[in-house]
């Protein structure tokens, strides 16, 4: 297992949920306001950016398919 791999994965994944975050604390965030953020945190490499966006699109299908009202879901 490659474990660097895995690693920078995960990075990215966190980096994802905290730009997220920034935007909402809730489930429904678009990928035009994702893109929008990624703008203002200066991050503009496409290929980094499209990284990003696909984790922040499996984080945000993750939390719609949890439908917990008691417990809300963050990212």
């Amino acid at each position: 297992m490659d474990f660097r791999m895995l690693n920078e994965g995960l990075k990215l994944i966190e980096q994802a949920s905290y730009i997220l975050e920034s935007i909402s604390n809730s489930p429904g965030v678009t990928p035009l306001q994702f893109l929008t953020a990624l703008d203002s945190n200066g991050i503009q490499g496409s290929e980094r950016r499209e990284v990003l966006l696909e984790a922040a699109t499996s984080i945000e299908l993750s939390l719609a398919s949890v439908n917990n009202e008691t417990h809300p879901t963050i990212h």
